[in-house]
């Protein structure tokens, strides 16, 4: 008897767990990008994209650096360090702006250690997976080569 009650326990452990984690879900969905994308992140993956079949080589090498600030007042600054030797840093920063309907996030750079990237508009397509965990996928790879056609970046919230 003492053990059905303890299983009987657990499960309703179990589902109020999965309920308030739905809950969280729900309550980060229910915010605008804007209010999501406010505060610093740090950069787990920065792949190009290969124009031939999409698939996915590390820009950066394996396990790059990187930190993304987005200020509520539609500033941003990125800085992004190569794990591996013979690439070269990436820092730019400008402002920025979100479409809620369509979920994509143009960046103006103002400012990039790229002078090819100063004065451009970088859009591409967002995606909250929650509240602390950002996926970016844009149409400009970090390098300047017909063999890719794009970037993905994907960001934790930093604690």
């Amino acid at each position: 008897m003492y053990r059905g009650s303890m299983f009987r326990l657990y499960g309703w452990a179990a589902l109020a767990l999965i309920a308030l984690s739905s809950s969280a879900a729900a309550q980060a969905q229910q915010k605008s990008a804007k209010e999501l994308i406010a505060g610093t992140w740090t950069l787990l993956i920065a792949d190009n994209l290969r124009a031939e079949d999409g698939t996915r080589v590390p820009g950066f090498g394996p396990l790059p650096n990187g930190t993304a600030k987005f200020g509520a007042d539609g500033k941003y600054s990125v800085e992004v360090t190569p794990s591996v030797t013979g690439h070269a840093a990436l820092s730019y920063s400008g402002s920025y702006s979100l479409d809620d309907a369509g979920k994509t996030l143009t960046l103006r750079v103002d400012e990039s250690s790229l002078p090819n990237w100063r004065g451009t508009a970088q859009t591409g397509m967002i995606e909250f997976v929650n509240a602390d965990n950002l996926g970016w996928k844009t149409s400009v790879p970090f390098v300047a080569s017909a063999e890719f056609n794009g970037a993905e970046l994907i960001w934790a919230r930093a604690k």
